[in-house]
């Protein structure tokens, strides 16, 4: 749990493919995103990262993500 914990509070870019859902989300709904998040929070129970962007907040694991 501690490997998730020292995400919280920092940008990260999230892997293309995930990046592209988001893209095509935003898009329906006249958005264009950017491809970076501040880790807020870690849902433990779940191990996710929970990020928030200028639109968005997005619940995603670990693995899906690249600190900035």
């Amino acid at each position: 749990m501690e490997k998730l914990d020292q995400y919280v509070g920092h940008i990260v870019r999230l892997k293309q493919h995930v990046f592209e859902r988001i893209i095509a989300l935003a898009r329906r709904q006249g958005i264009t995103p950017d491809n970076r998040f501040l880790v807020a929070t870690v849902n433990h129970r779940l191990r996710k990262l929970i990020c928030y962007g200028a639109n968005f907040r997005i619940t995603v694991s670990m693995s899906e993500v690249v600190l900035v």
